[in-house]
């Protein structure tokens, strides 16, 4: 005799479907359909959520800009400054030394000395000197403080310089104190 298959032949299978959405199976009653009204108040109250947070985040990174940007222009001339202070250690031991000295030119060697490395630490910093002398006068590097005749010098030239002037880049610091020569007497 034959032993039965375990599995029922294809036209059982057609007989007893499994169950089905169509079948009498207990299903979960229909999803209620959103409301438009509910839906929109509910996406403009996370959106105005989302509005105050981003306007907290940008002024606090406002703030943290003016905070970060106001340390930044206390020390910003720090390392400047520190490369000052040899200056100042020389110009000291300058003075210690010419309170004793005896002869006057090495106080002069001495002094001399200083203003040279003054000199290379303002060009090392890009300040560098005002062209004056013998040149025409030019009121955007020049002040002019008063004129001598010169005779066979062109009026407006630069003829003696009282103070210099220097500049940052190509922009000025201070300008250079000027005497020109004056227009010839009539």
């Amino acid at each position: 005799m034959k032993s039965k298959h375990p599995h029922p032949p294809a036209e059982s299978a057609k007989e007893s479907p499994a169950p089905g959405p169509t079948d009498s199976v207990e299903t979960a009653p229909p999803a209620p359909v959103p409301d438009p009204a509910a839906q929109a108040a509910a996406e403009i109250a996370s959106l105005k959520d989302q509005l105050l947070r981003a306007r907290a985040d940008f002024e606090n990174s406002r703030k943290r800009l003016i905070r970060e940007k106001e340390e930044s222009l206390r020390y910003a001339n720090q390392a400047i400054l520190a490369d000052l202070l040899p200056l100042l250690d020389h110009l000291e031991l300058g003075l210690q030394a010419a309170s004793t000295a005896t002869d006057v030119p090495s106080v002069v060697s001495g002094v001399k000395l200083i203003q040279s490395q003054f000199e290379r630490f303002l060009t090392e910093h890009g300040v560098t000197p005002v062209e004056a002398l013998g040149k025409p006068f030019d009121p955007n590097w020049h002040e002019a403080i008063g004129q001598e005749p010169a005779p066979g010098k062109p009026e407006g030239t630069v003829l003696h310089l009282r103070r210099r002037g220097f500049k940052l880049g190509e922009r000025l610091l201070r300008p250079a104190s000027v005497i020109t020569v004056a227009p010839p007497s009539a």
